[in-house]
């Protein structure tokens, strides 16, 4: 029977090794787990144009609806709904993942705005 090569290394370089594998494979993890993108999905859907006309002219997000329309699409499709528009700005807010680079500033500003309505609007 033929032996196996090992190298000797310290506990902390393996775990170094090991770390950065796992590290890897959950990055990866998260692409894997992103639905692919319908033509739907590329443009503004009728629903959200009534969304954006229903909010003030000043926090419409004319970033996000010209780089993300999914994403002003599915605002458009929760708005009413309390829960789920609170998951979905927790979702785009909240980096849950620990390596996403987040929005352009301007999105970010935009996302935040609509957030300062949405709480405004669903205040007793």
């Amino acid at each position: 029977m033929d032996s196996i090569p090992f190298e000797k290394v310290s506990v902390s370089e393996a775990k170094s090794i090991l770390d950065k594998e796992l590290q890897a494979k959950q990055e990866n993890n998260w692409e894997s787990l992103r639905r692919l993108l319908s033509p739907a999905d590329l443009n503004l859907q009728k629903q959200t144009y009534d969304w954006l006309i229903a909010l003030p002219t000043e926090i419409w997000p004319l970033w996000l609806i010209k780089h993300y329309p999914r994403i002003a699409n599915h605002f458009a499709e929760v708005w009413r709904q309390r829960s789920s528009c609170e998951a979905l700005f927790s979702e785009l807010l909240l980096d849950q993942r620990g390596a996403r680079t987040g929005f352009p500033v301007e999105v970010s500003r935009e996302i935040m705005a609509l957030k300062q309505h949405f709480d405004k609007e669903a205040a007793p």
